[in-house]
C-alpha cells in the first residue's frame, strides 16, 4: 500500500495523481531500471502512456499509479510518500532505498528473502545446497 503523509496530501492537487515511473537503464537486462516519483495531471494519462501504469492500493484512494515494470517489486510492500518544498517546487519522495531499481532487478530488496535463505529453508537440503 502506498501511504501519503499529511504534507504529501496537501501538496497533491485534486486533479493530480502520483506516478511511480520505471526507466530502463540497461540494455543487457530488460528488468534493470530506476524508479522516479512525480505528480501528473490525470488528463495527461490518456492514450498509450495511461496503459503502462497500474492502480495500486493507496491512502488516500486513487492517489497513485505504478508503472507495470515496478508493480511486481512493490506488490505487498508499504511505501510512505512525503513531499517537501525545494526552492518553491514540490519534491515527492518515498522511503524506498535510493538504489531501489537496481536492487529490484537483482532481487535484493530489503525485507525479501535472498536465494540462499530460500535454499536453506528448503526441505531435504544440507548446508551448501546439497540434497540429502
Amino acid at each position: 500500500m502506498i501511504k501519503l503523509t499529511e504534507r504529501a496530501r496537501r501538496a497533491l492537487c485534486p486533479d493530480e495523481v502520483l506516478l511511480l515511473d520505471w526507466h530502463r537503464v540497461a540494455i543487457c537486462c530488460a528488468a534493470a531500471g530506476e524508479a522516479s516519483l512525480r505528480a501528473i495531471p490525470l488528463a495527461r494519462l490518456t492514450g498509450y502512456a495511461g496503459r503502462r501504469f497500474r492502480p495500486v492500493e493507496c491512502d488516500p484512494p486513487a492517489s497513485a499509479l505504478v508503472h507495470e515494470r515496478a508493480y511486481p517489486h512493490l506488490e505487498g510492500r508499504d511505501v510512505i510518500v512525503d513531499c517537501r518544498l525545494r526552492l518553491g517546487l514540490r519534491h515527492f519522495t518515498t522511503d524506498l532505498p535510493d538504489d531501489f531499481g537496481l536492487r529490484a532487478s537483482l532481487g535484493r530488496i530489503p525485507g525479501l528473502p535472498t536465494q540462499e535463505e530460500i535454499n536453506d529453508d528448503a526441505p531435504g537440503q544440507r548446508p551448501g545446497g546439497q540434497t540429502s
